[in-house]
């Protein structure tokens, strides 16, 4: 390929590896901005290569994706990877690395990833290795998923490339993930097949990912496709998971992993549907839930969203969750805060909470910056050790 069209397909490669990565969450929370001092105050008033292999004919590169063979074989060495990913924007960073990978032949592929592991650690090398992946899978997924098979600590390598051939033919995709007797490999097989189903058929995906069974010691199935979910509609995604008990009623419930990815979008349409939820103890779970992630982004914002609300449970929750993130940053600010809560349990736990943290960040001086802030002297006694006066 050439000119605008060859430029055109290696960026939409690159974006395709980054959502990939984005819906699966394997590159951890999304950053946010540090809590600024500056915030309202509370108004006073309130083997493996074999068991992955198919036995039938060898898979073609996915439907639609190219077939020729690049033309010019790669340099995959490690010097190359580390000077692209070096002193760059993100932008020229994604190019340089299309461009790289765009050039490798297939048989080199296995050696470029072997060079991207030793990199350092990092979401710039979590990004060159999907990139290989996405083009790998391409021309020989075979090949790729052999090298995750012997790669285990890899593992993602495998669902990232189920994904991409799911894509194309995901029932049959789903039948070779099902066969993978591996543990590890069969998780992030079926984790990449349903990420792909989830994409068009959320609630097919879940259905499919409960008739799956136990899959322990990795994050249930149900959680990564409510979180995609939740990331196109949440709506719709919370009124699934309302009525879903399969994760229990708790923070790892459906609801609480919709309301979280939710929160991380858009807090106040998330706060308007959980001022919705019946359940009083579910819907306090969730204001605080919201809050908090709505602190870290914008602390000014969620501080005068709360300031809007009436006395009563909803407003101690949210204000007992603002008060416990930003107890790190603006002790005076987080007090305040916990002791405008109306209901009395409620308050003195929040003051807890808030003098638990201050502690442990500042085990010498916390008592006396609690004490400066208006902490009671009842909560402090019970955080000093033994003897201590």
């Amino acid at each position: 390929m050439n000119g605008k069209g060859d430029a055109g397909a290696k960026v939409a490669i690159g974006l395709s590896a980054l959502l990939v990565g984005i819906a699966f969450g394997r590159w951890g929370a999304a950053p946010t901005r540090p809590v600024s001092r500056e915030v309202v105050r509370p108004q006073t008033s309130l083997t493996l290569a074999s068991a992955i292999a198919p036995t039938t004919a060898k898979l073609a590169p996915a439907r639609g994706m190219r077939k020729e063979k690049a033309t010019n074989a790669g340099n995959p060495d490690p010097d190359a990877l580390a000077g692209i990913l070096k002193d760059r924007s993100t932008s020229e960073r994604l190019h340089a690395l299309t461009e790289f990978v765009d050039h490798l032949a297939p048989g080199d592929f296995a050696a470029a990833m072997a060079a991207a592991r030793k990199l350092p650690g990092g979401a710039e090398r979590d990004l060159a290795q999907r990139l290989l992946v996405a083009r790998w899978a391409e021309l020989d997924p075979d090949a790729a998923l052999a090298f995750a098979a012997k790669h285990k600590e890899s593992g993602q390598i495998t669902g990232d490339i189920f994904q991409q051939l799911a894509a194309s033919n995901l029932s049959s995709t789903l039948t070779r993930a099902q066969a993978i007797s591996d543990p590890a490999l069969h998780y992030q097989a079926l984790r990449g097949a349903l990420g792909a189903m989830a994409q068009t058929d959320p609630a097919g995906a879940l259905r499919l990912a409960a008739a799956s069974g136990e899959l322990p010691h990795n994050e249930p199935l149900a959680q990564m496709i409510y979180r995609q979910w939740s990331q196109t509609d949440p709506t719709a995604a919370a009124a699934a998971a309302a009525q879903d008990s399969s994760g229990g009623d708790g923070w790892r419930s459906p609801l609480g992993q919709v309301i979280r990815t939710w929160a991380d979008q858009d807090p106040q349409s998330a706060l308007s549907y959980a001022l919705s939820i019946p359940n009083s103890e579910t819907q306090s779970r969730s204001i605080g839930d919201i809050v908090r992630r709505w602190t870290d982004q914008d602390a000014s914002a969620a501080a005068s969203w709360i300031n809007t609300m009436p006395a009563g449970g909803t407003r101690d929750a949210a204000a007992a969750a603002f008060a416990s993130s930003v107890a790190s940053t603006d002790v005076p600010t987080a007090v305040g805060w916990a002791q405008s809560i109306s209901n009395d349990e409620t308050r003195t736990s929040a003051l807890r909470r808030v003098s638990r943290r201050v502690m442990y960040r500042d085990q010498t001086n916390g008592v006396t910056t609690l004490q400066s802030a208006g902490v009671p002297a009842d909560i402090l006694q019970n955080l000093l050790p033994p003897g201590r006066p």
